[in-house]
């Protein structure tokens, strides 16, 4: 029994060993395999640098302004006998607003034509009875000074009955009249608001460090809230030369068509003005640029390695980026498996699913 025990510790001992022998023996061959072999290729994906136009843009918020506004009132004062316009609508330039009634102008205007006449009439008697000696030059004075004053009386009053008739200044849009017919209007009272609003004018500002960038004319994007699902254009047309010390920021007026009348003054615009435009700017996705503790940098696949290159970044576009140094167009960008790479590192380039349409 002793003997039995024995052969059967002496076979298990055996057979450990061997089996641990042939476990190291193809351990080390397959290290030696993977050592002649080289070491494993990282699949990625890439894509190839784009050129395109990149318009550098500056937001900014403003409020909108009529092009012109003035409110009509009376110079005289009279009796309203007509109104040549509705509330709301458009008026042209030179278009009657406002009729007062003129029957005691009339009367000045013929009584004062009837006083010049006299004065003329007494005026060239006394000149023709100084010219044969028999008048005196003090009464000629004293009847061409009367003469004068007559004729400024008859301008008076055709002044007055001019000034009868309110007419448009300019081509606009007339407001909520405040005076009916039979209204009796004194000097200078408020009656309409006379507003031009297309082109319509739009205030703003940006910082001071866009001063050297913008300029007039540049294009301006204008978006409203009360207008949300359209994009209105249009262009700048004056800088202010004084910098608001207050805030830092450069005023500037941009006008914007708005032959439907959509806009109106007093709301509030959110503003992009283009203030430069690159030509044949390199673009990447946005998904190949890999954080660095120094800047940020991605890889390039070349000949089958991952090389890595620092780049400088520009404007941020929708997924994609632009890239202002570090590389140059046709490059093949790693856009997908760079977080597995390392400077060198064996790629291996994936083939990406051609879509087919079902039809």
């Amino acid at each position: 029994m002793k003997r039995f025990v024995l052969l059967v510790v002496v076979a298990g001992l055996a057979g450990g060993g061997y089996y641990a022998y042939r476990n190291q023996r193809a351990g080390t061959q397959q290290a030696q395999a993977s050592a002649v072999s080289g070491p494993r290729a990282v699949p990625v994906e890439v894509a190839s640098v784009e050129t395109m136009t990149v318009n550098e843009e500056v937001e900014a918020l403003g409020t909108l302004a009529a092009d012109e506004s003035v409110i009509i009132a009376s110079e005289i004062a009279g009796r309203v006998v007509a109104l040549g316009f509705k509330e709301g609508e458009r008026v042209k330039a030179g278009q009657d607003l406002v009729k007062l009634d003129t029957a005691i102008l009339d009367a000045e205007l013929k009584q004062a034509l009837a006083d010049l006449g006299l004065a003329r009439d007494t005026n060239e008697r006394l000149r023709a009875l100084v010219q044969r000696g028999s008048g005196t030059q003090v009464a000629l004075d004293e009847s061409t000074a009367r003469l004068a004053s007559s004729e400024a009386r008859v301008q008076l009053a055709k002044a007055k009955l001019a000034q009868s008739t309110i007419v448009a200044p300019f081509s606009g849009v007339v407001g909520l009249r405040s005076v009916g017919i039979g209204d009796y209007v004194s000097v200078g009272k408020p009656l309409i608001v006379l507003t031009s609003i297309d082109p319509i004018k739009v205030d703003f500002r940006v910082p001071e460090i866009y001063l050297s960038r913008v300029k007039v004319g540049q294009p301006v994007q204008v978006r409203v809230d009360a207008v949300p699902d359209r994009t209105f254009t249009g262009q700048i047309f004056a800088i202010d030369p004084v910098v608001d010390v207050n805030g830092r920021a450069i005023r500037l007026r941009a006008n914007v068509p708005n032959g439907d009348l959509a806009l109106k003054p007093g709301l509030f615009a959110r503003l992009s003005i283009t203030v430069d435009q690159r030509e044949n700017a390199m673009v990447i996705p946005e998904m190949a640029v890999v954080p660095d503790g120094v800047g940020k940098m991605i890889y390039v696949a070349e000949n089958g390695k991952a090389r890595r290159v620092a780049v400088e970044l520009g404007k941020r576009l929708p997924g994609k980026v632009e890239v202002v140094g570090g590389l140059k167009p046709g490059m093949q960008i790693i856009t997908a498996g760079q977080m597995r790479l390392r400077d060198g590192s064996t790629i291996s380039v994936k083939e990406k699913p051609v879509q087919t349409s079902q039809l």
